[in-house]
Formats: C-alpha cells, sequence, structure tokens
C-alpha cells in the first residue's frame, strides 16, 4: 500500500459563543482537515487545531507545511509505517506538534481501517468504553459563570473546569468561589490558570481553592518558573498538573525528575498526535505520576483520536476533557460526539471510527471562494 495522494483543508470554522481563556479569547479556530488517500482506495483523515497559546503555529503554517514539507516526505510510502515516518517528520518540524497531530492521526486512521480494528484496539486495547468528562467554564463576568455552570449540569457532569489568572486574584478567586456556592456540593471542581500565576499568587490562593473543594489546579505557574512550581506541589494538599510544560515524553521525565507536578494533562494535538502522547503517559506511569487527557477545543475528528487514546490508558483517576465538538456550530462528522451522564463512548468501527461529512466540510473550506 502506498500514499497516493495528501489534501490540506483549512477551515472556517466558528464558535457557538466567545470562549475567554488565559489570555486568549476565541471566537473561531483555525483547524486544518488533513486527508491522505492510498493507492488501495483507503482514506485516513486527520485534524490540526493550532492555538497560539502553545506554539507559533497557524493555519496557514500548517498548511503549508503539510503541502511543501510533509508531501514530499511521505508521499509515494507505505502509510502502514507509521512510526518510522513520524520520526522523519519530527526532525523536519520541530516546535510544530499540531501539524504532526493531523499527520499522525490520519496514519492510525489508515492502520485501523486496513486491519479492520479501532484505534484503541490498535493501541492494546481498551480499559473502558466510556470515558468520563468535566464540562467547562470560561473566564469572565460571575454572574455568567454562574449561568454556564448551571447549564453544563445538564449534561450530567460530575465536575467542572473553572479558569483563573487573567484578572486581579482576589476578584478570580471570588469568581470560583461564586461559582462554587451556585453548585450542588457534589460537583468537583479543576481550575486552569495557564501559568499566570506568580509563586505568591498560589500560596495565598491554595487555601481558598481547598475549600471551595478544588481536586486539580492546573498549570497556576508559567512553564519556565520549575523551581516555583516545585514549591506549589510541596506545600500543596491538591494535586497540581502539568500542561504547557510538557510537550514531549523528556518534559514529563523532566516533571518527574523536579516534582512540579503529580499530573500530566495529555493533550493529544499539543503533544503532535497519539504516539507522543502514549509515550508521555508510559513515562508518567512508570514515574509514578497520573494523567488525564485534555484537548484544546478540537473537531470530531481529533476529538475521536483523544477518546482512543483515554479508552486505552490504565488509569485515568480525573475527569478528562474532550468536549471540543460541542462549542462549535459545526462538526464535520455524521457521527458527533453526545455526552450522557458526563460521559462519552468509545467510536465504534475501524480506524477512528468518524464518518465525514464531506459537505459540511466543503461549506467550511476557507478555499471556498
Amino acid at each position: 500500500m502506498k500514499i497516493q495522494s495528501i489534501e490540506a483543508i483549512p477551515l472556517k470554522a466558528n464558535f457557538k459563543q466567545l470562549f475567554q481563556f488565559g489570555l486568549i479569547d476565541r471566537k473561531s479556530s483555525q483547524n486544518v482537515i488533513l486527508k491522505i488517500v492510498t493507492d488501495e482506495g483507503l482514506v485516513g483523515y486527520g485534524e490540526a487545531c493550532p492555538v497560539p497559546a502553545f506554539t507559533a503555529e497557524t493555519q496557514k503554517s500548517v498548511v503549508d507545511n503539510l503541502n511543501e514539507r510533509v508531501t514530499p516526505l511521505i508521499l509515494g510510502k507505505d502509510p502502514l509505517d507509521r512510526e518510522p515516518l513520524l520520526r522523519q517528520l519530527e526532525r523536519f518540524l520541530p516546535h510544530c506538534p499540531f501539524t504532526l497531530t493531523a499527520v499522525d492521526l490520519a496514519l492510525w486512521d489508515i492502520a485501523g481501517k486496513a486491519a479492520n480494528l479501532s484505534v484503541t484496539a490498535l493501541l492494546g486495547g481498551k480499559y473502558r468504553d466510556k470515558i468520563t468528562m468535566h464540562g467547562s467554564v470560561g473566564w469572565g463576568e460571575p454572574e455568567s459563570m454562574v449561568e454556564t455552570a448551571l447549564a453544563q449540569l445538564e449534561l450530567g457532569y460530575t465536575a467542572l473546569k473553572l479558569y483563573a489568572g487573567r484578572g486581579l486574584l482576589d476578584d478570580d478567586l471570588k469568581r470560583l468561589e461564586r461559582v462554587r456556592a451556585s453548585l450542588p456540593a457534589e460537583i468537583q471542581l479543576l481550575v486552569d490558570v495557564n501559568g499566570l500565576w506568580s509563586v505568591t499568587d498560589c500560596l495565598k490562593a491554595l487555601p481558598r481553592l481547598a475549600a471551595i473543594g478544588v481536586i486539580v489546579l492546573e498549570q497556576p505557574l508559567p512553564a519556565w518558573d520549575k523551581d516555583g512550581q516545585a514549591e506549589v506541589v510541596r506545600r500543596s494538599s491538591i494535586d497540581l498538573a502539568a500542561d504547557e510544560s510538557v510537550y514531549q515524553s523528556y518534559d514529563v521525565v523532566e516533571v518527574a525528575r523536579r516534582q512540579t507536578a503529580r499530573v500530566i494533562n495529555l493533550g493529544l494535538s499539543k503533544l503532535g498526535g497519539l504516539l507522543r502522547s502514549r509515550e508521555c503517559a508510559t513515562v508518567a506511569r512508570v514515574s509514578g505520576l497520573k494523567v488525564m487527557v485534555g484537548s484544546v477545543l478540537e473537531l470530531g475528528i481529533a476529538t475521536a483520536g483523544g477518546l482512543h487514546l483515554a479508552a486505552s490508558l490504565p488509569d485515568l483517576p480525573y475527569p478528562n476533557y474532550l468536549v471540543g465538538p460541542l462549542k462549535y456550530e459545526q462538526d464535520v462528522v455524521t457521527n458527533p460526539i453526545r455526552v450522557e451522564g458526563g460521559q462519552i463512548a468509545v467510536p465504534g468501527g475501524p480506524g477512528l471510527g468518524v464518518e465525514i461529512d464531506e459537505a459540511a466540510l466543503r461549506r467550511q473550506d476557507a478555499r471556498a471562494k
């Protein structure tokens, strides 16, 4: 089997409403869909969802890299040589994990379809059929956050992620406390700071976060402040998660060595795809670190990849975040995710298990006049 053609499709993808976190305001997304066709008629789909908070990649750079650098390297190659191809691309595309993710997912999709197996099966098998999720409440005015939080509960979530760091420390903590007071006592909270606090901020915040029952504090300090985050870990009863500080497996090694977190957030797109995400998960497990599976709010293709990753991991002590398609006005798959009882079923069928809505894909094609 040989790769016969490669098409990078930039999308005009819009969110249903503004979503604010960290210093980012997202009303639209720079998704790129990758379509790889083999000479045997198999088609694999991948997705890139570049976010400026993580890398300098943009929709244009992803498309250019796929057309000008990836295509010459993999056209005519056997797509089942997945790992050798991805390792070669790693060398040619340093610091481009979102571009790598698109290729990674498409190759896994082809491999599953060729073997008539799901990606979960290719990853070693499933530990679970459904993945427990947490909802998310973007940063905003307290009244709006409360309204969003209460609406999220209708999907059966037992945990919600809130965001902080954008405003003054005391104001942000009051926002979190206001949301907490509006929720049933059994709803758990995770808080993501996106690296916007200092050590002093964290130490001031920890007692108030513990008082409202926060179970995970994600990336409170900038990725460069490893000594500071290690100090916060030592002094916190709340599990700290590393996100912006982890891009490859050696970053997980560094987290374990310096004890800068107790949890690794496995963001498939930010890590460069399933191959590298599984490597990070393995390093975390042997290092005694917990994992959770996160996202950058992708569409259905990359979200399916995240669900297969989560299904293949032995231990997921915390809820995960793979609800991106719910934020969009329109998906590109015919079988979109559904949250029922706070969980999402892992897609069945071969490969990623998603069917592409070609009409929706073409409607959102940014190249269309």
